[in-house]
């Protein structure tokens, strides 16, 4: 998650927003993922 980020605020900072905004779509995807990861190993 730390090259998304640093990713992220590269394409921010050049100006990319297009590319911006698919890495944060792919940073909602993991997150969403590592939730439903973590409601299965609780249950």
């Amino acid at each position: 998650m730390t090259q998304e980020l640093w990713d992220l605020r590269k394409s921010i900072l050049d100006g990319r927003y297009d590319d911006a905004l698919v890495i944060v779509d792919d940073l909602e995807l993991m997150s969403q993922k590592s939730y439903i990861r973590n409601k299965s190993v609780e249950c």
